[in-house]
């Protein structure tokens, strides 16, 4: 049970996920993406063989509503299921099966999409989106900023205090020195303020690569 944005930055290349939610390690569930193809979050009833099946039909070619189409066709649980997809063009999807627990729903525009599932209401998913719409400067920030805009209007409808959120961003030959395209992977996997100590934990991690010049050691 979560809301989740994926964004897109095409001056910088990359694309990437933020997610919240009341249960434990969200980020080795819901996101996942490739540089140069495009990002998917799974979530609610997550399927998580629609992560690398998302990616492999972008690289095919198809579009994010053909995406959708054929993650979710042949499904028999997809009315539980909840997925969204950005190609690398910006162009995005979504799905929310009737089985999800209310509020649930999604939400695009330019170079995003956002979607939720048990949240409080409608106004989460618009305020993420305004949040990341009107918002400037890196992408990691701005998703981060967007789904603590979305907390602060109610988030999740549960009143469990604990919970995890994510932060997963590709780019082309920016992983651990140069290898790979892993920019950003950055779990809080249980904690009273998850999307806060997230956002404390990319002040780190942005300190670090400036220190080492881009690199890490390790």
């Amino acid at each position: 049970m979560t809301f989740s944005i994926i964004g897109f930055d095409k001056k910088t290349g990359e694309i990437g996920v933020a997610t919240a939610t009341k249960a434990i390690a969200c980020g080795a569930i819901v996101p996942f993406a490739k540089a140069n193809v495009g990002a998917v979050a799974t979530q609610s009833y997550p399927n998580v063989l629609y992560k690398e099946k998302a990616i492999a039909f972008l690289e095919k070619g198809k579009i994010p509503e053909e995406v959708i189409k054929l993650l979710v066709e042949g499904d028999n649980r997809k009315e539980m299921r909840q997925v969204i997809v950005m190609d690398f063009n910006g162009n995005s999807a979504g799905f929310t099966g009737e089985g999800n627990v209310g509020f649930a729903g999604h939400v695009r525009g330019r170079n995003f999409i956002c979607a939720g599932n048990m949240i409080s209401g409608k106004q989460v998913l618009d305020t993420v989106s305004s949040s990341f719409s009107k918002s400037k400067g890196n992408l990691a920030g701005r998703l981060i900023q967007a789904i603590l805009a979305g907390e602060k209007v109610g988030g999740d409808k549960r009143d469990d205090p604990l919970g995890s959120a994510s932060l997963f961003i590709v780019k082309e030959n920016r992983g651990p020195l140069g290898i790979g395209d892993r920019y950003i992977d950055l779990r809080i996997d249980y904690s009273k303020n998850p999307i806060q100590d997230l956002k404390e934990l990319l002040k780190s991690r942005m300190n670090v690569e400036s220190f080492f010049s881009s690199e890490f050691n390790y």
